[in-house]
């Protein structure tokens, strides 16, 4: 059986910060709710079947893990934000976690990008700064936290090791010296260490000292699939050195960047080409890729949006099949389908009202198909 887990977004309630941001009460529905086509027959706004859910509400994550059960998912990978110390938007996994009957494996995904007003077209303008750690007690704190979750009967191990996948590592400073003390706690915690996956959203200039303190890399998509294979930077070398400098330096370029005033389209069976090329192992390193039904952003960025055209039920079908099929027998049998509810991208497999269940059903048909591999 293929272990598949949906990442599960956290940011449809009501937070202090959001109402400072964003207005009294903002929570992400209200993108989605005000979201307006852009072309003729362009699907939007998204309607959820299951209503414009509030997930501080402790009997929402039960009822979607009910859900994704149903539809043979082995669970749900939340975001997990950590500013200066404290926790953001993290009701939702508190109330899975505070709900032990709730019967459904989890993991975390550090999303460890600052957070500005690139909605806006401000990517400069940081509303929290990630500053990361200044000291080794900084370290034990974060990870105390994310202890509690470990050590849930529930939380996603591989070889007595929490999985533990890290959005954009390139950006963490002294990043192996914070993996190996993560690493250490996680041993006296009685674990065997934690396992370690990258995510690999952009080509960068020092991948191979980054990517060799992990267990294996996941290739997130469709950040991968754009960079690396549908929108090509003609400047390739210049890319990876800005992608991995500095975030601050990096939101300053992305300012001044041309292409980010009108709608970029692409082609999802261009993303399932960039599949069938995509490398299975880097650096002896196994490669897990992760598949979205579809993609459009357009209920946050508007007419800058970025978006997926011929979208359907089987080409999602065919992605699936195509990074089951990448998988050998140095893999775990582990899947990645971005997302569950991230419907502000209109990345969903929640039920709307016009595809109903169809992309629930067909990852159900798919893992029932690949049921016996390993």
């Amino acid at each position: 059986m293929i272990d598949t887990f949906a990442f599960y977004f956290p940011q449809f309630y009501s937070t202090v910060e959001n109402s400072e941001w964003w207005g009294e009460g903002f929570t992400d529905w209200d993108l989605v709710r005000d979201a307006r086509p852009q072309f003729p027959m362009h699907n939007q706004p998204r309607l959820p079947t299951n209503g414009y859910v509030n997930q501080s509400n402790p009997s929402v994550i039960a009822s979607q893990a009910e859900l994704a059960r149903d539809y043979s998912l082995t669970g749900f990978n939340f975001y997990h934000y950590w500013f200066n110390g404290k926790p953001y938007l993290d009701i939702p996994i508190k109330n899975l976690l505070g709900q032990p009957s709730v019967n459904i494996k989890f993991m975390m995904t550090w999303a460890n990008e600052s957070w500005t007003r690139q909605w806006i077209g401000k990517p400069n303008e940081f509303l929290i700064k990630q500053n990361y750690y200044s000291n080794d007690f900084e370290i034990v704190s974060h990870y105390d936290y994310l202890s509690r979750f470990f050590q849930d009967d529930r939380y996603y191990k591989i070889n007595n090791k929490p999985v533990l996948n890290i959005y954009r590592p390139e950006l963490i400073p002294s990043l192996h010296s914070v993996l190996s003390k993560f690493d250490d706690l996680a041993k006296k915690d009685g674990f065997d260490g934690l396992y370690f996956i990258a995510c690999r959203s952009y080509d960068i200039s020092n991948a191979d000292s980054v990517y060799k303190h992990f267990d294996a890399i996941m290739n997130f998509n469709p950040r991968y699939a754009i960079n690396f294979y549908l929108n090509k930077s003609k400047f390739p070398k210049l890319e990876k050195i800005a992608r991995s400098l500095p975030e601050s330096i990096q939101s300053t370029i992305s300012r001044f960047r041309k292409n980010n005033s009108s709608i970029k389209r692409f082609d999802y069976n261009g993303f399932i080409s960039s599949l069938m090329h995509s490398e299975s192992f880097v650096l002896n390193k196994p490669v897990y890729h992760s598949v979205f039904p579809d993609w459009d952003n357009t209920a946050s960025y508007g007419e800058r949006a970025t978006l997926f055209d011929n979208v359907s039920v089987e080409n999602y079908r065919e992605a699936l099949s195509l990074a089951i099929g990448k998988l050998s027998n140095s893999h775990q049998p582990l899947l990645f389908i971005n997302a569950w509810n991230e419907w502000s991208e209109s990345a969903y497999l929640e039920p709307d009202d016009k595809r109903k269940n169809a992309f629930l059903e067909v990852t159900q048909s798919v893992l029932s198909t690949n049921r016996s591999r390993r």
